[in-house]
């Protein structure tokens, strides 16, 4: 079935290229782990990976068809 407005599954969002919204490439979506408050995306670059909150004021677009995800993440984020 296809999802409801709004939501994805898991699995359209893997191998997505993550960037941020200055087009800093930050890599692409390795997973997803469920938390309680939000989930939260495996983001990879090689050897580093980085867990970003899945939430509207962070994920600013997700466009499934160029496989791509833009981010506007919070100062000190992507330093974790």
């Amino acid at each position: 079935l296809p999802p409801q407005e709004g939501r994805l599954y898991p699995w359209q969002l893997e191998g997505c290229r993550v960037v941020t919204e200055d087009g800093r490439e930050i890599g692409h979506v390795t997973g997803i782990e469920h938390a309680p408050a939000q989930d939260l995306w495996v983001v990879a670059d090689g050897a580093t990976e980085r867990l970003i909150p899945a939430v509207p004021e962070i994920v600013r677009e997700v466009d499934l068809a160029s496989r791509r995800v833009v981010i506007r993440p919070p100062e000190g984020l992507l330093e974790l």
